[in-house]
């Protein structure tokens, strides 16, 4: 599996790096910039995800690191909810959106938004299958007699 090229700070190294993925990058900043913009004080913040890091520790199978970014996604969308900005249903709408364009996305590619509803062209061809790939119990047997 290809990791995503960390985002690296001015001095600090690619190991120390904050966020492993542009995503992790992009959620922050969002938190960032709705405090900014005097949406919630910083306190609050503090206390949403707080709650939400005790609600949802991390798992045995995940890092750190996408333990601390799923806690930070799950409290930013506490949060905006709480403060009426978005609807649960936009939420779920935009995430279903996303996880389409992650399944439209060549490999190697960047998964924008945008390939939710057009897939991008890409250079190989695939294989076009004319007959469904199925194997019947019936003609397994008949093989084997």
């Amino acid at each position: 599996m290809s990791k995503d090229v960390a985002i690296v700070i001015p001095g600090q190294d690619a190991d120390s790096a904050p966020f492993e993925h542009p995503w992790q990058a992009q959620v922050f900043s969002l938190i960032v910039h709705l405090h900014q913009a005097g949406k919630f004080s910083w306190n609050t913040w503090v206390e949403v995800f707080s709650r939400e890091i005790k609600a949802a520790p991390a798992r045995a199978d995940e890092s750190i690191n996408d333990a601390y970014y799923r806690q930070w996604v799950s409290a930013a969308e506490k949060l905006i909810l709480s403060l009426a900005m978005t609807e649960e249903a936009d939420i779920a709408q935009r995430a279903t959106e996303w996880r389409q364009a992650y399944l439209h996305t060549p490999h190697g590619m960047p998964v924008i938004l945008s390939n939710a509803s057009c897939p991008p062209a890409h250079s190989h061809q695939h294989p076009t299958l004319r007959v469904p790939v199925a194997v019947s119990p019936a003609a397994r047997t008949a093989e084997l007699s």
